[in-house]
């Protein structure tokens, strides 16, 4: 039995091994990203690269300024409640939702999403 539970072991591990070592490296994750890889992807923002479009009374918003706040990347909030020019922006571009976020030139149509954001900086960090 004991034999057996150390030959179990060694194969779940070689497995988690495989998994880890043969993952895709499309692009990183924010699930996965370390801090040093967020560090560099937030330390690369230029003014204008991220622009989120809000409102006051958004609770979705809130959460999205949080994430982006506590990982230390800039942005430009154009709230809809305070300014008629961001919301016709947001219009131009067709959004529907908040936050509706620019990054990059890549629009976040489905609200805030951290990996998407993530990679959309990756995918356009060397500009």
């Amino acid at each position: 039995m004991n034999r057996f539970l150390t030959i179990l072991f060694i194969a779940v591990c070689a497995h988690l091994g495989w998994k880890y070592f043969n993952r895709p490296d499309a692009s990183v994750d924010s699930n996965t990203a370390s801090a040093t890889e967020m560090a560099t992807l937030a330390a690369s923002i230029k003014v204008g690269d991220v622009v989120m479009y809000s409102t006051t009374e958004c609770p979705y918003c809130a959460q999205a300024k949080a994430w982006l706040n506590q990982n230390n990347f800039t942005f430009t909030e154009c709230n809809m409640s305070v300014d008629s020019h961001c919301e016709s922006e947001f219009k131009s571009y067709g959004g529907n939702g908040t936050p509706y976020l620019v990054v990059r030139n890549h629009h976040m149509k489905n609200g805030f999403d951290s990996d998407e954001f993530v990679a959309a900086m990756s995918n356009h960090s060397g500009r």
